[in-house]
């Protein structure tokens, strides 16, 4: 009976936990903000198309105490071409909500339009995270199957101007081809910047969800480099 109350008790403590991480998320804004008239989709005459939307990592802090949940965000799609004004509806606890944040920042788009001319507009991004079995790896051939998506990962959440270099370097396009020769180019150009074992750090393909596939960066920090946003 002790053992079922002591559980009990830890059970209320996680929840009070995640419920006081997300209300704090939920008064988290992005520091960019976006000047002039902002438009709902439904008042545009062509809403903005998002590109390319890069996937936060999976955090280790998270990992290790099971957090599974979505980061729920709202935002604007600037006509500037940049994410601003982003708020956060749900958050999750250990990193996740920041990643969400720094993921949605890093978001290409193409902007709405309205009678001709480029304009902002709202949107809601959403963003789960879950522990579970590693994808199958994808069935070869690879070369040719279009990307469903681009993933880095890693041990850990990296800062952001560490996060900024790597997707420098990395030119495969969702919705688009898969190319063999420059995904290793990719690689190779990452590799390049001094942070990461050559040995251990590779690329992984995996199975998508629409007959496509997910080309993974796998990345190993060398032992001497602080690469972590800890």
């Amino acid at each position: 009976m002790t053992r079922i109350f002591d559980l009990f008790c830890l059970t209320i403590l996680f929840l009070i936990t995640v419920t006081s991480v997300a209300a704090q998320g939920a008064n988290q804004a992005s520091d960019e903000k976006c000047d002039g008239a902002v438009y709902e989709a439904k008042d545009v005459s062509q809403r903005a198309r998002i590109r390319d939307k890069p996937i936060p990592n999976y955090t280790e802090a998270a990992r290790k105490h099971n957090v599974n949940g979505t980061v729920a965000l709202t935002a604007i799609l600037c006509r500037s071409g940049q994410v601003t004004d982003i708020q956060v509806v749900k958050g999750l606890p250990h990193g996740l909500t920041e990643g969400a944040i720094d993921a949605a920042k890093r978001i290409k788009f193409e902007p709405a339009q309205k009678d001709g001319e480029a304009v902002s507009q709202t949107t809601q991004l959403e963003y789960s995270f879950s522990v579970g079995p590693p994808r199958a790896l994808a069935k070869e051939p690879v070369e040719g199957r279009m990307v469903e998506r681009t993933v880095v990962w890693s041990a850990c959440r990296y800062r952001a101007e560490i996060t900024r270099e790597i997707w420098a370097k990395i030119k495969t396009r969702v919705n688009a081809p898969y190319s063999k020769e420059q995904g290793n180019l990719e690689l190779e150009a990452i590799l390049t910047l001094g942070y990461f074992d050559q040995k251990q750090s590779h690329l992984r393909f995996e199975e998508g969800d629409k007959g496509g596939i997910h080309v993974v960066f796998v990345l190993k920090e060398l032992p001497q480099q602080d690469l972590c946003d800890k």
